[in-house]
Formats: C-alpha cells, structure tokens, sequence
C-alpha cells in the first residue's frame, strides 16, 4: 500500500532532453515522498546515492527505462544548494511545501562524502557552492550551515564521531 501512496507523490519529466523529478500534487512540510528503493552497493557512481561510509543505493543492473521511471524515480532527483528536500536514511522527506510540479531537489553534499562526478551548479541560488564536489571538499563554515540536511554518516563525521575518510 506505501508503494502506491508514494507513487502518487512524484512524477518524472522530461523537458529539453532533460530528467527531473516533481511533485504531481501540492505536499506539505515534512511530507514522506518517497523511499529510495534499490541494490545497496560500496562502488559509487555518478547516480548512487550514499547512505553511509561504504554503503550506496543504486539502479538493479540492466533495469529497463520504464521500471526505473516508476519504481526508481529518485534517479532523477536533481541537486538545489537550497534544496525542496532532504534524505534520512531511504527515506526522501519535503524540507518546505512544495507545490504541485515543483521539482524535487536536494543538496547532493548533504549524503555524498566524495562526488564520483564533481559538475558545476546550476542552482541559481545566492548561496550556491559553485563547484559541487561532496562533503568533503566543503568548508569548516559551509559544512556547519548544512548540518541541518545531513545524512546520520556525514553528521557523525562533521561531530567527529566518525573519523574522515583516508584516501577517498
């Protein structure tokens, strides 16, 4: 029954040849929309996202278009540096209302210690970082800032309760 509630959340668009996940009805704060459904993986790629130290949800290999675009929208979720969304565990939460066919977005530093693919932002934001490389590269001040959209991995290691990757 979950499955079908939360399908009802997000749709995938395509629009001048690109993907991007919105809301196909108006949510409020603190909405579950989703969960990040998948293959838990220790290789990341451009399209994982990272749950923990060593740990990322991917794609099944060879799913066909069609049940990615169903059962794996998240894929497509696009990075904000003010995002409409954060991610706890699997689970895909609205920071804000959202309105019906906003976009979905989050801030790919928020889970991601090390990008597989640093790419430059596109947000728009005032407070856009520019160059979005993963936790790792951000600043004492910006990692503070995040500290509110943090995965529990990333937060144990901006508190020090986990210590930084060596080598990553």
């Amino acid at each position: 029954m979950t499955e079908i509630i939360e399908a009802r959340r997000a749709a995938v668009v395509r629009n001048e040849g690109e993907y991007r996940l919105v809301t196909n009805q108006a949510v409020p704060a603190g909405t579950l929309l989703f969960t990040l459904d998948g293959e838990l993986t220790a290789t990341p790629t451009r399209y994982t996202v990272q749950l923990g130290e060593r740990q990322h949800v991917d794609l099944p290999a060879g799913c066909p278009l069609e049940e990615v675009l169903d059962r794996y929208s998240w894929r497509f979720m696009n990075h904000a540096c003010e995002p409409a969304a954060v991610i706890r565990d699997r689970s895909v939460l609205s920071l804000r209302p959202i309105p019906a066919w906003a976009e979905i977005t989050f801030h790919y530093a928020s889970t991601e210690y090390d990008m597989a693919e640093p790419f430059e932002c596109r947000c728009g934001s005032e407070r856009c970082d520019g160059v979005v490389q993963g936790f790792r590269y951000l600043t004492p001040a910006r990692r503070a800032a995040l500290r509110p959209l943090l995965s529990p991995y990333l937060l144990a290691v901006l508190d020090g309760r986990l210590a930084e990757p060596v080598g990553a």
